[in-house]
């Protein structure tokens, strides 16, 4: 009876976009540390950063990763190094897409075999067909006596596409698949690979090692989460959840029982906050150029679910939420943001805006005349609080992260240059009634989000006795159309939820109040990805059109 085994080190690594020496010595460091292995693999496109987008056409990137390469190889390394990055062949020279997504094979100091990725996504937040060429090869490669099958990514879901990559290895005798991935997180993403992977684990009879990328960048997060299952379709490790993680784990090929396996589940809202925290730590730490953060803090439930992931992510001592308070504000919603303020242990500052705001009426009634109090003089007061966070912003060298939820941003319910202002927007891929639900969550075990802001009316306070009700259906409502009109498109909402008492009035002006705020949409701060379907750059759509229906 044969027992061979494989020792993988999974280099579940954080990589900064471009800058290529850091992940370059990040990499040899882990090679250096981890001799007594016979596989090293990090994640797909981990030299250089992913997306790179067309910083890759760059001679400067360009260069850094040839360089990087060789320097890399020079290692000498006992172990199989399997590497994630691009290449750029004299065959492709000449032809658009002139790149290759590649996965290098290093063996001692030299290059054994380059796997190229042959099935390149175009959907959602992924444009790998602008870059890269595809590659038809689906031969493994002899590691430590074992034949090894790569697969980069998308490879692995083949079940959409005409070419089948893990099918197609195997045939060619793969005895283990190794996929090297920048998967990006979303709800409930780690179920969906989970059952893909050990349903290919089962169906050919093979262990899969998942390594994938950890890290934020831009509006994307990629989780970690590596595993590993075996050919009964079991996970037997899995690694950390929203950081890096190298472990070097023993592979048995020729395993003969199944396992007990265990519960890998958490619960979603644990993800969810993790997710922001990581990204939102990221874009801080890896841009290098502020010195805090600021928001603006209303006593309502948004700005507070905010502020509570800013101070967790960043620590206390970095964040200063500054509270603007006019005529219409009410006492609630200051003593409510000092207590959230109080039980965060994030910094303070009331900084009145009625003066201005004065006089910015008087100001237009000389010019103007009388007019009547309508949504201008509303957005004003949005606008002037935006000057005012934007000019501590720049005092301070604070990044200002803005607080609007999806539902608003989903109906235009913002204001352009007011509440939308900022470098980063913390819960903008999150239905209000998820906010709702995540704070309660939060509040498990201690209150930190007071009661009175998940309990009272949401309000923007922008006139007396304002409530979000009296211009939007109430979130309940409001988010069970969102979501169909953001999942499925429109046109068939009013059939879908009919049967849950929503009426077709209704369902219509939701309707055209998303239709009318594309343009809104396309200005907007950037959000953080934690939906499948997202405001942002996986999501195209018109600003101009019309759409009768």
């Amino acid at each position: 009876m044969r027992n061979r085994k494989l020792n993988v080190v999974i280099a579940q690594i954080n990589p900064i976009a471009g800058d290529v020496d850091r992940n370059k010595d990040l990499i040899i460091d882990i090679i250096k540390n981890n001799q007594n292995s016979d596989i090293i693999a990090f994640p797909e496109m981990s030299l250089v950063g992913y997306p790179l987008m067309d910083h890759i056409l760059d001679p400067l990137i360009r260069k850094r990763n040839a360089e990087a390469i060789e320097e890399i190889k020079n290692t000498n390394s006992k172990p199989t190094i399997i590497l994630g990055t691009f290449t750029e062949p004299p065959e492709l020279r000449g032809k658009f897409q002139f790149f290759y997504n590649s996965a290098i094979v290093i063996e001692g100091n030299d290059i054994k075999y380059v796997e190229n990725k042959r099935l390149l996504p175009n959907y959602d937040v992924f444009d790998e067909r602008r870059y890269f060429s595809f590659d038809k090869k689906f031969e493994p490669i002899e590691i430590k006596g074992i034949n090894v099958g790569i697969l980069i990514c998308e490879d692995i879901w083949d079940d959409a596409y005409e070419i089948k990559v893990a099918s197609n290895l195997i045939s060619n005798g793969a005895e283990i698949l190794i996929v090297i991935n920048a998967s990006p997180y979303h709800i409930n993403k780690f179920n969906i690979r989970k059952d893909l992977v050990c349903d290919k684990s089962k169906q050919f009879s093979v262990p899969i090692v998942y390594i994938n990328m950890v890290g934020g960048l831009d509006e994307i997060v990629y989780d970690g989460n590596s595993f590993i299952s075996n050919k009964f379709g079991q996970i037997i490790f899995k690694a950390k959840a929203f950081k890096e993680d190298v472990v070097n784990i023993e592979i048995n090929i020729d395993e003969e029982n199944p396992i007990e396996e265990k519960n890998y589940e958490k619960d979603w809202r644990d993800n969810v906050v993790n997710a922001l925290k990581l990204n939102l730590y990221d874009y801080y730490h890896k841009s290098g150029i502020f010195k805090g953060v600021v928001l603006g803090l209303s006593g309502g439930v948004d700005s507070a679910f905010t502020a509570y992931i800013c101070a967790s992510s960043l620590g206390s001592e970095k964040v200063t939420a500054i509270m603007m308070p006019t005529r219409y504000t009410s006492e609630e919603s200051i003593n409510l943001a000092k207590n959230l303020c109080d039980n965060t242990g994030i910094n303070y500052i009331i900084h009145p805006i009625d003066k201005l705001f004065t006089s910015y009426e008087e100001n237009f009634k000389d010019i103007m005349g009388e007019l009547p109090f309508d949504v201008a003089d509303e957005n004003l007061q949005a606008r002037i609080r935006a000057t005012i966070l934007m000019y501590y912003s720049n005092k301070y060298n604070w990044l200002l992260v803005s607080t609007g939820n999806k539902s608003e941003i989903g109906v235009g319910f913002c204001t352009l240059y007011g509440d939308t202002c900022g470098g980063k927007n913390i819960p903008g891929d999150l239905l209000k009634v998820q906010i709702y639900d995540i704070c309660e969550w939060i509040n498990r075990e201690k209150e930190i989000i007071p009661r009175g802001i998940i309990e009272r009316p949401p309000t923007a306070e922008l006139r007396e006795n304002q409530k979000d009700s009296d211009s939007i259906p109430v979130y309940e409502t409001l988010d069970a159309i969102l979501g169909e009109i953001i999942e499925n498109g429109i046109g068939n909402e009013f059939d879908t939820l009919k049967d849950r008492g929503i009426d077709m009035e209704t369902v219509l002006k939701v309707r055209k109040l998303y239709l009318n705020s594309e343009y809104k949409r396309r200005q907007l701060v950037q959000s953080i990805k934690v939906s499948d379907s997202a405001f942002g750059i996986g999501r195209r759509y018109p600003v101009l059109k019309r759409i009768k229906y």
